[in-house]
């Protein structure tokens, strides 16, 4: 079985954000790589939890989970870019495999909506049917 997009490119940037971010300075390693990959490990555990989800507004409040994991792996590399932790290449990369794990997420979160909302609205009668 083949796995969804958003989980393979999740686990490619894992892979190859926490090997980058081991190398950071000692006094940095501590700080600014751990709060790195804690939050790109919420992330990743919080896609998990959305895909287990059997219900979708289960999955849409872990797919909000994940993009504001996301948005603070944004921050943390925009600032070790800055701090000159990572090179402009590597902040380069980070950031289109960010936008890309971004737009997938966000395209499941509509999905997600819209199951909610056709989950969520009422049926209506049908005219001429006998009422019991």
């Amino acid at each position: 079985m083949q796995e969804s997009p958003v989980f393979v490119k999740m686990f490619e940037f894992v892979a190859w954000l926490i090997p980058l971010s081991v190398k950071f300075p000692r006094q940095q390693r501590f700080v600014v790589a751990a709060a790195v990959q804690r939050a790109t490990f919420a992330a990743h555990e919080a896609l998990i939890r959305a895909g287990q989800s059997a219900e979708p507004a289960t999955a849409l409040a872990h797919l909000n989970e994940v993009a504001a994991q996301l948005a603070l792996v944004r921050f943390h590399l925009r600032l070790s870019e800055r701090l000159l932790l990572i090179s402009v290449n590597q902040y380069e990369y980070a950031s289109e495999c960010l936008a890309e794990l971004g737009r997938l997420v966000q395209a499941w979160r509509r999905s997600c909506r819209t199951k909610t909302t056709i989950i969520a609205t009422p049926t209506t009668a049908v005219p001429g049917a006998a009422s019991s």
